[in-house]
């Protein structure tokens, strides 16, 4: 019997220690097999990728990551999405009718492009899936507090908004609020608001988690979902 597995990810395991390793992560009691793992190279992007067995392993010793893409997505069980993120957002998706899971970091300028609208959309045009049965995950993410931006960003990321018929849902005068505008993304996208799961944490201020703002560093937390036998 197949089923979904998701974790969302803290410090600990860290991407970088799992790249440095090369070995099986260990998450939940399961064994994740490092070369069933796919990883993107995030560039900021609304590029979602259909994942294909040859998939497998992307990002990993020496397969290269999925180029240019911030989503993934697939259909085959025990393959593994892998989203590092440090103040960006984590947005995970699953459908347990069509046994679809889908994975996307949404920064600002993901987020600006809608990449989470472009994940529920490949879902339903690849797979089949309805966006009533798709749950999804908002992991942890900078908040709208200590995420000041410039004022041309900002009025470029509230334009886009606007072109998309959405509401800035920012409080404070050049602070994007992230989380908020992914929610009315996914709402737009015809999902369920009590599909939709908020994991009510910012990245800059809660110290278990990585905060490329706060840090400066180049570690992440991973997030990952798959499908998997039970």
């Amino acid at each position: 019997m197949k089923g979904i597995f998701l974790h969302m990810g803290t410090r600990i395991p860290d991407y970088r220690g799992i790249m440095k390793t090369q070995k099986d992560i260990i998450l939940k009691g399961r064994n994740i097999p490092i070369n069933n793992v796919v990883i993107c190279e995030q560039t900021h992007s609304n590029m979602v990728h259909l994942c294909s067995v040859e998939d497998n392993g992307a990002g990993v010793k020496d397969h290269p990551q999925i180029a240019v893409a911030d989503g993934l997505v697939t259909n085959i069980c025990n393959q593994y999405l892998l989203i590092r993120t440090a103040d960006c957002f984590p947005v995970m998706f699953f459908d347990e009718y069509q046994k679809v899971v889908a994975g996307v970091h949404s920064g600002r300028e993901g987020t600006r492009k809608n990449i989470v609208g472009e994940a529920v959309k490949v879902m339903v045009e690849h797979y089949g899936c309805k966006p009533e049965n798709i749950v999804a995950h908002i992991g942890a993410g900078i908040c709208e507090q200590h995420y000041e931006v410039s004022e041309l960003l900002w009025d470029e990321f509230n334009q886009n908004l606007e072109k998309m018929d959405l509401c800035p849902c920012n409080k404070q005068y050049r602070h994007l609020n992230l989380r908020a505008t992914i929610h009315q993304q996914l709402i737009q996208a015809k999902l369920k608001f009590i599909n939709i799961n908020n994991v009510q944490e910012c990245t800059y201020e809660n110290k278990d988690y990585f905060s490329y703002r706060k840090e400066k560093g180049n570690n992440r937390q991973i997030n990952i979902i798959g499908i998997c036998n039970e």
